[in-house]
C-alpha cells in the first residue's frame, strides 16, 4: 500500500475542540453530538482524553479539516501490527489465553485473560488521558491501540440489509450484565467489530473515538 503517517494516538477532546472553535462545525443531526460536554466545552481536566460521542460524519469532518482522514482498515491493521504481524501492540501476548463460552446455539463469547494491566486498560470501565499505557505502544510508537476507545476505520461495507463500518482496538468498558452486548475490553489487533449505520445519533456513544492518518505524499 502507498506511504502514510497515523496519528500517535486518538484525537483528543482538546484536538476536537480546536477544530470546533476554527470551523464552527455543527452536525445536520446533532442527538448525542458530544453529549458528556458541556455544550461545546469539554469536561475539565479532560482536555487529553479521546474524544467519544461522535459520529462517522464527524470524524471526517475533523480528519478533512486537519488535512487527513481517517485510515482504511488495512491502514490501521498495518500500522497497528507492523511488518511483524504482531497480535498485540508489544508483541505475541505469551501470557495472554482466550477463553469461548457457548451461551445458546447462537451465540458464543470469547473472554481474554492474562493481559500486563501495565499495558493496557484490561477493561475496567474508566477512560484514560492518551499515552498513559506508554508501555504498551507497538513498534512504530502508536499508543493506545488498544484497550482504549473502539477506533473508526474509513471503509463502508454494504449488505442487502444494512450498512457498517469495521471498528478496532477493543475499548475500556467490558460488559458483564448482558451476554448479547458488544464484547468490550482490549481486542487483538485482527479483530473486527461491525458498527451498524443507523443513524449518527445512534452511532455516537461513549466508547467510540477515531485517530487519522495522513498521505506521505
Amino acid at each position: 500500500m502507498p506511504s502514510f503517517f497515523m496519528d500517535k494516538h486518538p484525537v483528543t477532546n482538546a484536538e476536537f475542540k480546536e477544530f470546533l472553535d476554527s470551523t464552527g462545525y455543527q452536525p445536520e443531526n446533532n442527538t448525542n453530538f458530544l453529549k458528556n460536554w458541556d455544550g461545546r466545552q469539554y469536561p475539565e481536566g479532560k482536555g487529553k482524553y479521546p474524544v467519544t460521542y461522535v459520529s462517522y460524519e464527524d470524524a471526517k469532518a475533523y480528519a478533512k479539516w486537519a488535512g487527513k482522514r481517517l485510515p482504511t482498515e488495512a491502514e490501521w491493521q498495518y500500522a497497528a501490527q507492523t511488518p511483524k504481524e504482531l497480535v498485540w501492540p508489544w508483541g505475541g501476548g505469551k501470557n495472554i489465553k482466550t477463553e469461548s463460552k457457548r451461551i445458546t446455539s447462537t451465540l458464543q463469547v470469547k473472554k481474554i485473560k492474562g493481559i500486563d494491566s501495565t499495558m493496557c486498560n484490561t477493561g475496567n470501565g474508566h477512560l484514560y488521558p492518551v499515552g498513559k499505557y506508554s508501555k504498551g505502544a507497538n513498534p512504530y510508537g502508536l499508543t493506545d491501540l488498544v484497550g482504549s476507545v473502539w477506533q473508526m476505520t474509513n471503509d463502508l461495507y454494504k449488505n442487502a440489509s444494512y450498512s457498517y463500518v469495521i471498528l478496532k482496538g477493543g475499548s475500556y468498558y467490558k460488559a458483564d450484565s448482558s451476554w448479547w452486548y458488544v464484547e468490550g475490553g482490549p481486542r487483538k489487533l485482527t479483530y473486527r467489530q461491525q458498527w451498524l449505520r443507523v443513524s449518527p445519533g445512534f452511532e455516537r456513544n461513549a466508547t467510540v473515538g477515531f485517530r487519522c492518518v495522513k498521505d506521505a505524499k
